[in-house]
């Protein structure tokens, strides 16, 4: 009883956040370049019937095979917010791999 308690609550907090944040393309490249600031990069796994990596093209997958996936955006067929999170992710991405081709380069 206690364990569906803290489920129940634990998804309730999840789909507040997902129903509140700002899944603009102009945070997800501010949310990229912080990252990058900070040296905690990732790659954001996002999608409606599947997950896949949005902004993620397949000559730089691997550029990206190391880096950890992030699963938390809103994903799913009946998730309203899905589309949103898809092109966060891909600006987000699109960021990021932006960031280590110029790395790359020097």
């Amino acid at each position: 009883m206690i364990l569906r308690l803290l489920l129940l609550l634990m998804l309730s907090v999840m789909s507040l956040f997902a129903a509140t944040a700002d899944l603009s393309p102009d945070a997800a490249r501010a949310e990229a370049r912080r990252g990058i600031s900070a040296g905690h990069i990732k790659i954001y796994v996002a999608g409606t019937e599947y997950g896949y990596e949005p902004g993620v093209e397949k000559h730089d997958r691997t550029l990206v095979s190391k880096l950890p996936r992030d699963r938390s955006l809103p994903m799913g067929c009946t998730v309203p917010r899905a589309s949103e999170a898809i092109d966060y992710a891909g600006a987000y991405n699109r960021e990021i791999i932006r960031s280590l081709r110029s790395a790359k380069r020097h």
